[in-house]
């Protein structure tokens, strides 16, 4: 998935809206270091569809894959860590 196409699909109001969840699910805290400030929704894994050969829509994952991270946390995590991607 090229980036400029993810970045799209971060601004569709599915995507806002399964995002709101999760960050009140997470009690709006980073899981991570506990600030409440810059937080977005990590997701622990990527999936990609098999059949159609193409990664999952953002917001159609579910929600123990996601996690609230403040956006300094998800950085390092990303720096540190190659997020694994399955087929299914």
């Amino acid at each position: 998935m090229y980036q400029e196409e993810y970045s799209e699909l971060l601004r569709h109001p599915k995507w806002f809206e399964k995002r709101k969840t999760i960050i009140s699910r997470d009690n709006n805290t980073c899981r991570n270091c506990g600030s409440n400030e810059n937080l977005v929704v990590h997701h622990r894994q990527y999936l990609i569809m098999d059949k159609e050969n193409e990664f999952l829509l953002p917001w159609k994952y579910n929600d123990i894959n996601l996690i609230t991270l403040c956006s300094r946390c998800h950085k390092k995590g990303h720096d540190l860590f190659k997020v694994p991607v399955f087929r299914i």
